[in-house]
């Protein structure tokens, strides 16, 4: 590899590690307030907790293979399209907490059936267990719900990961 190349690995590499720390802090900040504030997640909390789950492993797969301009806008690509997914999630949930009707529909949704089917609590059960309904819970942070800063936290995942092959360049 030229000097050039590998540079730009290591850009992309450190841009990568960043990432990842983000969605590990996240998840950590969830567990803080299920464990220590008794804000037991729902069925979308899962969900959007999946996402993060993944957008971090994405990026921790690319922190450690270091990746050149090709394969980095590869990872990038997989890593905001996934951000987006978890967006879409996120966004879906603040949908029903404004909306009464389908929030009480929420239990026994497609989504807790699928969860339930797979068993996800029992794969990691301090982090995928879920025990709380589909509501606006009181705890909010400059004015917004924890899915309203799901939706923000994907969001920022997602412009970042689709301009970090601009970033690794600049």
């Amino acid at each position: 590899m030229t000097d050039e190349r590998l540079i730009l690995a290591e850009r992309s590499g450190r841009l990568f590690t960043l990432v990842f720390v983000a969605c590990v802090a996240i998840l950590g900040f969830a567990l803080y307030l299920q464990h220590a504030k008794g804000l037991y997640p729902c069925p979308w909390c899962i969900v959007q907790r999946l996402g993060f789950i993944a957008v971090g492993l994405i990026a921790l797969i690319a922190a450690l293979h270091r990746p050149g301009p090709g394969m980095g806008v590869v990872y990038a690509v997989l890593g905001a399209a996934t951000a987006a997914a978890g967006a879409l999630a996120a966004g879906y949930h603040v949908y029903l907490q404004f909306d009464p009707e389908r929030l009480a529909a929420c239990a026994g949704s497609p989504v807790e059936r699928l969860l339930d089917r797979i068993d996800i609590g029992s794969w990691a059960p301090p982090l995928l267990q879920y025990d709380g309904p589909c509501r606006l819970d009181p705890w909010t942070f400059l004015w917004l719900s924890i899915p309203e800063w799901s939706l923000v936290m994907f969001i920022a995942l997602a412009i970042v990961l689709a301009f970090l092959p601009r970033l690794v360049r600049a």
